[in-house]
């Protein structure tokens, strides 16, 4: 789940820098508003956060009767 956050928070930041960079020469012409990816776009994001998931609830102890 950590590994999926990483990925998600990384396309988000990578997203940010390259919506600024036409501005550090001309910005004529060019639409300058970041592009926010979606949660869906990325299939890692979909499959670590499931891994976590999987882990997550077959990592927990069973109560023994």
């Amino acid at each position: 789940m950590i590994v999926s956050g990483a990925f998600y928070t990384a396309e988000r930041i990578a997203a940010k820098v390259a919506a600024y960079l036409p501005t550090i020469g001309r910005s004529r012409g060019y639409d300058v508003s970041p592009v926010y990816p979606q949660l869906t776009d990325n299939l890692f994001v979909w499959l670590f956060g499931l891994i976590g998931f999987v882990l997550l609830v077959f990592g927990f102890p069973k109560r023994n009767s």
